[in-house]
């Protein structure tokens, strides 16, 4: 191939990775913002409520996450959190690519990215930007960086790789398992294990400190609050039964998530029995231990300690799905067909986020129960009690004592913002002071079940209890309204 012949071809793929990447965006951006009413619940909780106080840590998880997805709201309003998770999910499709092009002709590379399509990670949960989803692009990048720092051994790379590790750390706790997976394959063979006897992975590990320091500082500080909701919300499994059971159906449900993308390996030539890469090839192991190890340490660390694991902590763990697929079967590539791929990929584009409407938006209505989260009357609640809160106190609305979802919604829609007083407990939102309290009081909301009282945690000294406020679910047809219960912990401190 001439040297011409060679640059239109990498033109043309990477042209046709844009290409995807821009429907990604677009879809998955368009589609569940315009049937929104309001956000999804984790952007609103672990996002907004947390990230409009920018501080340094929060008791659920580390900050890089709430801090982003603050800033795409405030600067673009409701479809800011949905376009900030595409952007989430192109990023990891380019990082994923780069890293293609170091293992496998650029066609192949191109072929391993787009596979990612028919993993369930990428589509429908994608619109609710998490701690999860922030983690796919940041795993992507520490891999490619890894990649390129084990193979040239060159300090950029390493001090990049450390610099995506320290990122990792500001966006949750689970990349540790990446770490462990990385440091695996660098004890895999002599060859690599003698990058111990270099400076590189003692500066990516100073780049990494130096990058989490503020946040080390903050867990310290705090008691390190996070370990305490990880344990607490992961559960420990009962008996030997459960702790078997345990990371079997997560390695299973992992299985689950990939089988679309297994379906269009084996529709497109690729999943055909052909013997597998030999034990010494280091792409291949770089592949294994890197698109594999992640989700079999977490198995095996629940299996040996009895800590429950969730099925979406598994959303970072499979980028290099795809590349794993295709390099496995290298004999294949001469037969698989670009253009029956992109078909498939377009009607992933279709099919997914139809899905996705319908079980969001459509179901939970046809159901007769309550309506999805993104169909909640955020916008009705907040006008209604920043009108009663002035009507009884004649000062403005501050801070919402509830639970972080219901309070999250109404201090979201409040002008200017709300802070968030969450579960009524300093431990969950430190920046609500004694004295700032008394200052500013606080409207006290939840959802009643039948009762006016509100929960213990939110019976705060000096509340008043208004009463309850009923709301209509935005396009619901059948089923209860929403019954919110109210009250006023009025300002006693003189204003400043």
């Amino acid at each position: 191939m001439t040297t011409t012949q060679e640059t239109s071809f990498l033109r043309s793929h990477a042209h046709t990775l844009l290409h995807f990447i821009f429907a990604q965006v677009v879809i998955w951006t368009v589609v569940p913002w315009f049937f929104a009413v309001s956000l999804p619940l984790d952007v609103v909780s672990d996002g907004l409520a947390w990230g409009h106080e920018w501080q340094w840590g929060y008791y659920k998880h580390p900050p890089l996450p709430s801090w982003v997805v603050e800033a795409f709201f405030d600067a673009l309003g409701d479809i800011g959190p949905f376009l900030l998770s595409q952007l989430a999910i192109a990023a990891t499709y380019a990082f994923v690519f780069l890293t293609g092009r170091q293992l496998m002709p650029e066609r192949e590379a191109l072929i391993g990215t787009l596979l990612l399509a028919g993993v369930y990670y990428f589509s429908i949960p994608t619109p609710e930007f998490n701690h999860n989803v922030a983690q796919m692009p940041v795993w992507a990048w520490a891999s490619w960086a890894y990649l390129l720092a084990i193979r040239t051994g060159r300090l950029r790379w390493w001090a990049m790789l450390g610099l995506a590790a320290g990122v990792a750390v500001l966006t949750k706790y689970a990349s540790a398992v990446l770490f462990l997976a990385m440091l695996a394959h660098m004890l895999s063979t002599r060859k690599t294990a003698a990058a111990f006897a270099t400076p590189g992975p003692y500066l990516a590990l100073a780049v990494m400190l130096a990058v989490a320091s503020p946040h080390l500082v903050w867990l310290v500080q705090n008691h390190f609050p996070t370990f305490g909701y990880a344990e607490a919300r992961a559960g420990h499994a009962a008996g030997l039964a459960h702790r078997l059971f345990a990371p079997f159906h997560f390695l299973l449900s992992q299985f689950v998530t990939l089988l679309p993308a297994l379906i269009v390996a084996a529709a497109i030539g690729l999943l055909r029995a052909e013997p597998l890469p030999p034990r010494d090839d280091g792409n291949f192991r770089f592949l294994v231990f890197l698109g594999l190890g992640p989700a079999l340490i977490t198995a095996v660390l629940a299996l040996l300690s009895g800590f429950g694991i969730r099925d979406m902590w598994g959303a970072p763990m499979w980028n290099l799905t795809g590349l794993l697929i295709v390099y496995a079967m290298k004999p294949r590539w001469p037969e698989v067909s670009l253009r029956a791929l992109y078909v498939w990929v377009a009607v992933l584009f279709v099919i997914m986020p139809f899905a996705y409407v319908v079980s969001t938006e459509l179901a939970p209505d046809w159901r007769g129960g309550k309506p999805s989260r993104t169909q909640w009357p955020d916008r009705a609640m907040a006008a209604t009690f920043s009108q009663a809160w002035q009507d009884a106190t004649h000062t403005q609305l501050k801070i919402v004592a509830s639970d972080g979802w219901l309070g999250g919604l109404i201090a979201m829609r409040t002008e200017p913002r709300a802070s968030v007083f969450i579960d009524g407990d300093r431990r969950h939102a430190p920046w609500i002071t004694p004295q700032r309290l008394a200052r500013e009081g606080a409207l006290v909301v939840w959802q009643t079940h039948g009762d006016e009282s509100p929960p213990a945690t939110l019976n705060l000294p000096g509340l008043r209890i208004m009463g309850v406020k009923t709301f209509a679910f935005p396009r619901q047809k059948r089923g209860k309204p929403l019954e919110v219960g109210w009250g006023i912990v009025a300002p006693t401190a003189p204003a400043r």
